[in-house]
């Protein structure tokens, strides 16, 4: 464990929602909740209303892995009425649900307070080849250990069931094909940090890999075009509202919370923290011409199972 002079303030923004041993960089308050509701919705518009990207028919276990406020494991509920269980694990509690009917949890939906690396390991609810469908998304700020991850959830799916990736790679670009944050001083210092802690910036690009390596098969990718701003919103309406979520949440996201979090092992001063966190927010500014990549992977489990069945193709690629 390293002691830095970011300690203290760390362990004030976690709010004590769940165990320092937890690599978690984000609070846990209202405003977080507030921006990841606004994140989730954002990214439905962004793919037409559609979350599940894997062939699935008639799932009957489904577990959201990393699953915030709960707001994308009730809509699995309502997507999928006829699945016996969803479970949402995160390792902080569950927000109380506003009072209006849409955000009410479907019978169906349950929710499980912990760390995933240990509770597979100890919850008899999450039994090795029992469920149908995994998802996660945006775990890059959390999870270590990609590849034992993979393969840990991997072991919980039934033959021929599918797990789903949604993250991102932490590469900017302008205008295509200019890669534009390869000399972002506070991005190398974070990626620096972020090794040394064992989490992965590329886990959105390096997903497919891991799904590979534990064995999965049928492995696909999707990739999501995200503008940083409202360029792209008048040739493509559905980029407007996660343009508008990046240009404006993304900078103090990241200089505020998970620069300062995953470089508070590498020594570096009070000043050059502050340094790299001004020029973190003048480079996650919204501009015209940038964009990074959101990538989507499905994996599925070798072996057929009833309830969970392939059904044609669908195309994959640039969207």
């Amino acid at each position: 464990m390293c002691i830095t002079g970011l300690e203290e303030s760390r362990e004030e923004s976690k709010q004590s929602s769940h165990s320092p041993d937890v690599e978690y960089n984000l609070p846990h308050d209202s405003a977080e909740h507030a921006r990841l509701n606004d994140q989730a919705e954002a990214f439905l518009e962004l793919m037409h209303g559609n979350l599940v990207h894997a062939p699935l028919q008639r799932p009957k276990m489904i577990l959201d892995v990393g699953c915030g406020t709960g707001i994308t494991t009730r809509y699995l509920g309502y997507l999928y009425p006829s699945a016996s269980v969803i479970y949402g694990i995160d390792i902080s509690p569950i927000p109380a649900f506003e009072s209006s009917s849409s955000s009410t949890p479907p019978s169906n939906v349950s929710y499980i307070e912990g760390d995933i690396h240990n509770l597979e390991h100890t919850d008899p609810r999450l039994r090795p080849t029992s469920f149908d469908y995994i998802f996660q998304r945006l775990l890059i700020g959390g999870m270590t250990d990609w590849a034992t991850h993979v393969r840990a959830m991997a072991g919980l799916l039934k033959p021929g069931a599918w797990f789903e990736v949604h993250d991102h790679a932490q590469v900017w670009f302008r205008h295509e094909d200019e890669v534009c944050s390869a000399e972002w001083a506070w991005l190398k210092k974070m990626r620096q940090g972020a090794r040394g802690l064992g989490l992965d910036l590329d886990c959105g690009f390096n997903a497919q890999t891991y799904m590979r390596q534990a064995g999965l098969v049928d492995v696909e990718v999707t990739r999501y075009q995200i503008p940083a701003g409202t360029w792209m919103a008048a040739e493509k309406p559905e980029k407007r509202r996660i343009g508008e979520h990046m240009a404006r949440e993304m900078g103090p996201l990241f200089s505020g919370q998970m620069l300062p979090g995953m470089t508070r092992c590498l020594g570096l001063s009070k000043r050059v923290i502050g340094e790299l966190q001004d020029e973190c927010e003048r480079c996650l500014e919204g501009e015209d011409g940038k964009f990074c990549w959101f990538y989507v992977t499905i994996g599925r489990k070798a072996g057929e199972t009833a309830g969970n069945i392939v059904v044609g193709e669908s195309e994959r690629g640039k969207v």
